[in-house]
């Protein structure tokens, strides 16, 4: 079975996937593989709740966890590539409505590269013209091995979703991963319908200029207008709110290794009143113990999976002053004992 390595330090970072993404690529992907969703969701310790939350945003670190739940499962390092296969309007919610109602694909696009951070905080797409062909580029941020399972999603969204906006739309010129093929290129081929190179020197896709005048089936400049002001609107609140949950996970994380962090320390790192930030944090549906206690979790799960690391460890890691804190702790969230899950996971 393989094992995708996820750095903890993701954890600390803003990195995120809109829930609504998830939801709706989860149940194809899950249905392509055999698999069972609840005892997928329940092993990577997902509430499916947070699945039907509209405008949540799931840190990185507990999509991954899910991730590779189902990478271990299947062992199939195309998974990125299936994810993508997945990707339909709704997978994107207000970005993937903006797009779908954009006049053409060139209008489509810039809503994509403007917008993008509503689907995920990822990583960047960048347009740039080389005579009469146009190169997409997309920019992963998180290093290692996640990094080619992101980049392969992303890219995989891109042309399915295209195919959708554009009558009979015509394959692009080429698809190109930086990273070294890990299966056949003959499938991903078929997919794109195009040559695919591996080991390229940039992540992304190349079509004609003259792709970007090709009209949307479902064009609606009444719409459009409509949508593309309320992908602003969120896109501000996103920025102005969304980004202190983001901020109090990552001084979590930085201060866990001392010990238990407390909502005055958080609250004076971020210069603010400690009565100031529980009252913006309920106002996004969270409390400080809530987002300790997730962050404690999406660290325990990736802590476990590295054998070099003693139960201690894992406890000091995560804050705890006692192991049996540690225990309790992880009883709850798993319903089981660390140690009866590290036993298994050695089997």
């Amino acid at each position: 079975m393989s094992r995708l390595p996820v750095d903890p330090a993701i954890a600390g970072t803003d990195r995120s996937v809109a829930s609504a993404y998830l939801a709706s690529i989860l149940p194809a992907v899950i249905a392509h593989y055999g698999l069972d969703e609840d005892a997928v969701l329940a092993e990577a310790g997902l509430d499916p709740a947070v699945l039907s939350e509209t405008g949540r945003m799931v840190p990185l670190v507990d999509a991954m966890r899910l991730f590779l739940v189902i990478l271990s499962r299947t062992g199939d390092p195309g998974m990125g590539f299936e994810i993508g296969r997945q990707v339909r309007a709704r997978s994107y919610q207000v970005l993937g409505y903006a797009i779908l109602s954009s006049e053409d694909l060139g209008q489509a696009i810039e809503r994509l590269m403007r917008f993008e951070k509503l689907a995920g905080n990822l990583g960047e797409t960048t347009m740039n013209r080389v005579g009469d062909i146009v190169r997409l580029t997309w920019h992963c941020p998180v290093q290692g091995e996640p990094a080619r399972y992101l980049t392969e999603a992303a890219i995989t969204g891109w042309v399915t979703f295209a195919r959708q906006l554009v009558d009979a739309a015509p394959a692009p010129l080429r698809v190109c991963f930086r990273h070294a093929a890990q299966v056949d290129a003959d499938r991903y081929e078929r997919h794109f319908q195009c040559p695919v190179e591996f080991a390229a020197d940039f992540d992304g896709v190349e079509v004609p200029e003259s792709f970007l005048r090709l009209p949307l089936s479902g064009a609606d400049p009444g719409l459009s207008g409509m949508m593309e002001r309320e992908a602003a609107q969120l896109l501000t609140d996103y920025d102005s709110q969304t980004n202190l949950v983001n901020a109090v996970r990552s001084e979590i994380y930085r201060l866990l290794a001392d010990g238990e962090p407390t909502v005055e320390q958080v609250a004076g790192r971020l210069q603010m009143a400690e009565r100031t930030l529980q009252g913006r944090l309920r106002k996004q549906g969270a409390s400080f113990q809530e987002v300790l206690d997730g962050l404690r979790r999406s660290l325990a799960a990736l802590y476990m999976q590295d054998a070099r690391l003693s139960l201690t460890d894992i406890g000091l890691l995560l804050g705890f002053a006692e192991q049996s804190s540690f225990t309790r702790a992880f009883r709850r969230w798993h319903g089981e004992s660390p140690a009866r899950v590290r036993q298994r996971l050695a089997e």
